[in-house]
């Protein structure tokens, strides 16, 4: 064989075994990636108890149906994001209507702006609450039926003209006093699950909210739907439901259609919210009663749709198949690149010549490709860390030399948080030396222990509409309370 003949043959060898190198490389990738878990489908660690009642604190005292509706839109921090973004730009421009994809959770939402903000401004919340709702759905309600218990028993929140207070099968249960109309609670989120942190009686912000499921609601959810939306929970099965029921209430229409003229009684689930104009209907006192929590929630329970936990569990696979069809995707573009690589054809790695059509050629014009250079080749490859030897410690010399400079800013004293994240932790000091015996009221959670002594109280936080830092810990709408 010829001196070219040779280096053919080592050419076609080194292409072949780059191919199957290759070829068995992506199959290994691709065999992994397919044992492999979806990333970011994986459930998130548990939380503990106590995690639980630092997380769900700032919203424990709310109305059931408030509680619900935030839950739901948890589910969706994106859209809350977006639901933020919206009621800045609606606060110029009344014409402005909320995105027909959200969720209805997150329309009704809007009907509470100060709630809105702070899910928007405090994600890390809003996606741990999410999280929990989508894989602890149960141990979120028991851990908020623990505070509510504590509250009941420090005489923190009762029954008053805005909201009613009860127990119910040894649930207590908070609605509002009004069909009609929402007060939100304010109050300090630490003197729940705080040891020894003085209690005080909750208070209101002055104006009500309208109910998000009332038709003069600026954002009732029909507007986009058609059809009412509510929210609520069965604290007997443990469920959060929402979405549409089937209220038997009339309303009454003055002209209240922009499409045709009518006067006279509708009922609510025959409106097609999108041409009424809601300043000209009206609800009659005696239908009130058909807004209550009970008759709303055993509409909401003969869909099985309704149930959060078959919403969840439906995200939860959506998001999966997304992931996965895009890792797909992802896996076979690769593929793809690997085969339009040059010399990585298999095919044509079998025929020594068909890729390189112009080896001969090339070497044929380097006038020096005949120089005697395999000697100092050779060399090089037998002694790979010969230049390394001569440079032992380049790298150590140049650490060495280099000047200390100035520290990260990471590690600035005052470029710390002045207040650690209260999400899902309470650790404000030393507030944690024993258990809390939250109370054996007869749900099946089992006894609580009660917390130790805190030898440094926190102090309280700053409370105002769209205060604070979110629900963190306090703050705002139903965050924070008075400043002591």
């Amino acid at each position: 064989m010829t001196r070219w003949g040779l280096i053919l043959a080592a050419v076609s060898l080194v292409l072949a075994a780059g191919t199957i190198s290759l070829s068995a490389t992506y199959a290994q990738e691709q065999t992994g990636a397919a044992n492999a878990p979806t990333a970011g489908t994986s459930a998130p660690t548990p939380l503990t108890e106590h995690e639980l009642q630092v997380l769900v604190a700032p919203i424990a005292l709310y109305p059931d149906e408030l509680i619900a509706v935030i839950s739901q839109a948890s589910l969706y921090p994106l859209q809350v994001v977006e639901a933020d973004r919206y009621l800045g730009q609606y606060a110029k421009d009344k014409k402005l209507k909320p995105k027909a994809s959200w969720d209805e959770s997150v329309i009704s939402l809007l009907n509470y702006p100060d709630i809105v903000k702070k899910m928007s401004s405090d994600l890390e919340w809003t996606q741990k609450l999410g999280d929990a709702i989508a894989n602890q759905q149960k141990d979120v309600l028991v851990a908020i039926q623990q505070l509510r218990h504590e509250a009941v028993a420090k005489d923190i929140i009762k029954s008053d003209d805005k909201i009613k207070v009860s127990e119910e099968n040894a649930k207590v249960v908070i609605q509002s006093a009004s069909p009609d109309q929402v007060y939100v609670p304010q109050y300090e989120p630490q003197m729940l699950y705080v040891a020894d942190y003085p209690p005080e009686p909750i208070s209101y912000y002055p104006e009500p909210y309208p109910d998000y499921w009332y038709p003069t609601a600026p954002f009732y959810a029909a507007a986009l739907t058609g059809a009412a939306w509510a929210a609520a929970i069965d604290w007997n099965d443990w469920g959060i439901w929402g979405g549409r029921w089937n209220g038997d209430v009339d309303i009454d229409c003055n002209h209240c259609f922009k499409n045709r003229d009518f006067n006279g009684k509708v009922n609510l689930n025959d409106v097609d919210w999108r041409n009424v104009d809601r300043s000209k209907i009206n609800i009659n006192q005696d239908q009130f009663a058909k807004f209550n929590q009970s008759n709303v929630r055993n509409s909401l329970e003969r869909n099985s749709a309704n149930d959060l936990r078959n919403r969840t569990a439906s995200i939860k696979n959506e998001r999966r198949s997304a992931k996965t069809a895009k890792a797909g995707n992802v896996g076979k573009s690769t593929l793809e690149g690997l085969k339009n690589q040059p010399g990585r054809n298999t095919a044509s790695a079998n025929k020594p010549n068909a890729n390189k059509p112009n080896v001969n050629k090339a070497n044929i014009n380097k006038p020096n490709v005949n120089k005697p250079n395999a000697k100092n080749v050779s060399a090089k490859k037998a002694n790979p860390n010969k230049a390394n030897a001569r440079k032992p410690n380049v790298k150590t010399a140049a650490n060495v030399d280099r000047p200390s400079g100035k520290g990260k800013s990471a590690g600035k004293a005052h470029n710390r948080p002045q207040k650690p994240s209260n999400v899902a932790s309470a650790r404000h000091g030393k507030i944690q030396n024993g258990a809390s015996n939250r109370g054996a009221y007869a749900m099946g959670a089992g006894s609580h222990g009660r917390h130790g002594t805190n030898a440094h109280r926190p102090r309280r936080h700053m409370a105002g509409p769209g205060g604070g830092g979110g629900f963190r810990g306090g703050g705002g709408r139903g965050g924070g309370g008075r400043r002591r």
